[in-house]
């Protein structure tokens, strides 16, 4: 990706991913090169040049039967997981990626999840995760016995001491890289994440309705893992539901589980414009889920005025509790779920209220193009260090190492002064609480 002419060559940064799914993998570089004022993006799919390497299909297979045999055996893990989470494979994705990035001559590099480490000597790193693995103990329902060694642990720790930044989706992963990894807390910034679905300007508009409740209000499910989601409950809680509403519907996206119930309509994976239509057409978004590293569908509901129902996990107290924007119950409470869901049902104007709140909060803080902005602010000094080194001056949109200033919602490096929108926020949280 390249930018407008500049007075020097334009930023060049070094992306890093397991491949181009899931979407925010191409969503982030997209937004990165204009937040950083027309950077050069170049992009690295590691799991596809695993799936060529002779070395990894020829040696990695050992490391999984001696770290993951029997949990692989039992099924407490995939096989893809076991496959990519090795110590053996981190290491040798992690030459690869660094290999690269030498050859790129990249002015920083950034990667997105923690399964390998493409730091390079000399060259600015920058880590985005939605998840730690020492997080998922915070989980009542994590199985022990999955949890990686000691050695993948390290790994794990070291790429995350030796990130320039360490950028998260929510606070509860910055807490856990503080916590259980010992990280600096300056080092940690919470960016947030953007929507998977495309947004578009009518979908901020409120939609007028009257008072009363529809005459066949759809509850929305959007979920790949149905279990871990906590779609077994969601269909308790609506069977339940029906002998109070009988005109209720579930409308269930992402996977196809065996549902045989008057109103429930299995969907399965959709396209995105089909997933958009599906939020249109909702009257509640309900992902009662038992684990959550982060929950882009929570975002995607918001992003469509829909009110919300879920659980007390991982980021979702985050992303519903403070916007205001639904109810939270218990994982696995089937009684508290259908109960929250059935005040929503019998007071509809709070739940387009609910619903108006939410698309108000995610207008202004969950976008991809906000979240490259926020990450520029820290981003961005390396580009200034570069053109002083040259002799050179940083161009508008890549901020300014001394006294310089920072385009519209990125920030002032050191000293600088940011144009309008472009407030500078605490480390620990780029967004507003």
């Amino acid at each position: 990706m390249t930018g407008p002419a500049a007075s020097h060559p334009a930023l060049r940064v070094a992306f890093v991913r397991m491949g181009p799914h899931p979407i925010p993998n191409r969503l982030l570089p997209e937004a990165l090169g204009p937040a950083l004022g027309g950077a050069r993006i170049e992009v690295l799919d590691l799991e596809a040049r695993m799936r060529r390497d002779p070395v990894a299909l020829l040696l990695n297979p050992f490391f999984v039967a001696w770290e993951h045999g029997w949990n692989l055996l039992l099924r407490r893990v995939r096989p893809w997981q076991a496959f990519f989470t090795t110590t053996f494979l981190f290491r040798r994705m992690s030459r690869v990626a660094r290999r690269w990035i030498d050859r790129t001559g990249a002015d920083a590099s950034f990667q997105i999840q923690s399964l390998f480490d493409a730091r390079s000597p000399g060259t600015p790193h920058f880590v985005y995760t939605d998840h730690t693995h020492l997080a998922n103990l915070d989980y009542p329902d994590f199985d022990r016995r999955t949890l990686r060694g000691a050695r993948w642990l390290a790994l794990e720790r070291r790429l995350y001491h030796g990130a320039e930044v360490v950028f998260t989706r929510s606070r509860n992963i910055s807490e856990s890289l503080e916590r259980a990894y010992g990280c600096a807390c300056e080092q940690v910034v919470c960016v947030g994440a953007g929507s998977n679905v495309p947004i578009a300007a009518e979908d901020a508009a409120p939609e007028p309705g009257a008072d009363a409740s529809p005459e066949s209000p759809e509850i929305l499910f959007v979920g790949a893992d149905w279990k871990r989601k906590g779609g077994p409950e969601l269909v308790e809680a609506f069977r339940r539901l029906r002998e109070h509403h009988p005109a209720l519907r579930l409308s269930i996206v992402g996977c196809r589980p065996e549902v045989d119930l008057p109103g429930a309509t299995v969907r399965g994976p959709l396209g995105l414009e089909a997933v958009r239509d599906a939020y249109a057409a909702a009257d509640l978004f309900c992902l009662p889920t038992r684990r959550e590293p982060f929950g882009v569908a929570f975002i995607e509901a918001m992003h469509h005025g829909l009110p919300v129902v879920s659980t007390r996990v991982g980021a979702v107290p985050e992303l519903v509790g403070e916007s205001g924007c639904g109810l939270l119950v218990e994982p696995g409470d089937v009684d508290g779920l259908t109960r929250a869901l059935g005040e929503l049902l019998a007071e509809p104007a709070r739940a387009r209220e609910l619903g108006e709140r939410g698309r108000r909060h995610a207008r202004g803080r969950f976008t991809w193009a906000a979240v490259a902005s926020r990450m520029a602010v820290h981003v961005a000094p390396q580009r200034a260090a570069t053109a002083a080194a040259s002799g050179g001056t940083a161009t508008a949109g890549q901020g300014a190492a001394s006294g310089g200033a920072a385009t519209a919602g990125q920030g002032a490096a050191s000293g600088g002064a940011a144009t309008a929108g472009a407030k500078a926020l605490p480390l620990r949280s780029e967004f507003a609480r």
